[in-house]
């Protein structure tokens, strides 16, 4: 499955229209880039597994993106679908190994498709931290609406809620919820969804996909949705009522 960082669409909003701001300007611009890598964690039967994921976003189309791990292993990210300056590398269930990824400093090398334009390099600090295994406790329907209840995680500063169709694409995802709540609904007529036309049908199958946030311990109230060090992931399949 690929989980892609769609979390942090609020922010990135706020920061694309800063840069397409500095579009604006018939002068070329400097590139200027965000980059992230953060440890994803879920439990494969049974089992704890890990991979790091990464993610750029940029003020102008991308050519390549490159990081190069602290023991010199290296990752090609990919063009998102939706944006030429959004690059990501979310690896697959099958990609994740027993090992917590190394901590330590993840150099990102970005070009732009401004041909007389240089790469530039960023760096992205991971840290050792991490948080534990997730759970959904239980899901039920009320009142047309889909409860997801959790075992708080020690350290979680956020969670999210997130539903997948049968196709396993993205169609809702909820705003931060607050790291002392354990339980949180959702229905048809709250914002969230992805557009009018995915929003759940009752019948169909769906997954639900509960998200425990860390963000990096240098992060502040501003720039947290982009310095992520660490997130914990739990699902359940369900069937809408």
């Amino acid at each position: 499955m690929r989980n892609r960082k769609l979390f942090i669409m609020a922010g990135f909003a706020l920061i694309a229209a800063t840069f397409n701001a500095c579009l604006e300007d018939p002068e070329p611009i400097a590139l200027d880039v965000i980059a992230d890598v953060y440890v994803q964690k879920s439990i494969q039967n049974g089992e704890v597994k890990y991979a790091p994921s990464f993610w750029v976003f940029a003020n102008k189309s991308l050519e390549s993106v490159t990081a190069k791990g602290p023991d010199n292993e290296s990752w090609d990210l990919e063009k998102d679908d939706g944006s030429s300056m959004v690059f990501s590398l979310i690896p697959e269930t099958a990609q994740h190994t027993d090992s917590m990824p190394l901590s330590g400093d993840y150099i990102f090398t970005i070009t732009s498709t401004q041909s007389d334009e240089a790469p530039i390099t960023i760096v992205d600090k991971l840290e050792n931290k991490e948080l534990g295994a997730v759970a959904i406790d239980s899901t039920h329907f009320e009142n047309s609406r889909l409860n997801v209840l959790w075992t708080a995680v020690p350290n979680a500063d956020n969670y999210v809620v997130r539903l997948y169709d049968e196709s396993e694409k993205l169609i809702y995802i909820s705003p931060l919820i607050a790291n002392n709540k354990t339980e949180f609904s959702f229905g048809n007529t709250d914002s969230g969804w992805a557009n009018a036309s995915t929003r759940a049908t009752a019948g169909n199958n769906y997954r639900a996909e509960l998200v425990a946030l860390l963000y990096e311990s240098t992060s502040t109230s501003n720039n947290r949705n982009f310095n992520i060090q660490f997130i914990s992931i739990a699902s359940k399949d369900i069937t809408w009522e």
